[in-house]
């Protein structure tokens, strides 16, 4: 993978944090420069867990078997990125039939299911509803953003794109997106923007996956 491709990769893992950040911004809900270290620091780490899976993999493959395995997981993760964020999109629409007290409820689900619920509603990630993120909020926050961008690092990996060059890049991303996204956040265009980023994501990462395989 050349150094364009991994660059739009990594960015494309990253817009998530682009519209939990102007989900949060929305709200006013402050997120301190610790707890955006450790959201940052939480999905770095992800990163290159899910990097290091996917090099392993590629002792048992031959080069070009490997490169294109990753490839298509990358593309195939796109798709499902931009077919949950459809989902997502729908029921939104649907909840803001109802009253705005629902946005703000406690989630019900635990364990996975709770992580992928901060995820389409990042307002839970403040559960005590202190009006700021604090260090262990970030924390779970953070897990959650990781975990929905493993797959796409294992592909990654596959690929050949360096870990620790990846791990360090989406820490400076990960600080850099929530932050601008806190600041989009209290925008007019602040909605449309972040219930766009992730659509935009999934094609990102449908066209990489396309670019890695025949390129």
């Amino acid at each position: 993978m050349d150094a364009f491709g991994a660059l739009l990769l990594l960015l494309a893992a990253n817009l998530d944090n682009l519209g939990v950040g102007m989900a949060l911004g929305t709200r006013k809900i402050r997120v301190p420069f610790a707890s955006n270290l450790m959201i940052a620091l939480v999905t770095s780490g992800g990163t290159c867990l899910s990097l290091v899976a996917g090099r392993w993999l590629t002792k048992f493959l031959a080069p070009a078997t490997a490169r294109g395995i990753g490839a298509v997981i990358i593309a195939a993760t796109g798709l499902w990125v931009f077919y949950q964020e459809l989902v997502r999109a729908y029921r939104k629409g649907k909840e803001r039939a109802r009253e705005r007290g629902e946005e703000t409820s406690q989630p019900a689900g635990r364990g996975v299911g709770r992580l992928k619920e901060v995820l389409e509603k990042p307002l839970l990630a403040d559960a005590d509803y202190s009006g700021h993120i604090d260090v262990k909020e970030a924390y779970f926050l953070g897990v959650a953003l990781a975990l929905n961008n493993f797959v796409a690092g294992a592909g990654a990996g596959v690929c050949g794109l360096d870990a620790a060059l990846a791990c360090g890049a989406v820490l400076i991303f990960s600080l850099a997106f929530l932050w601008l996204g806190i600041r989009l956040g209290q925008r007019c265009l602040s909605r449309w923007v972040g219930e766009k980023a992730g659509l935009a994501g999934g094609l990102l990462l449908v066209a990489i996956g396309i670019a890695a395989f025949f390129f």
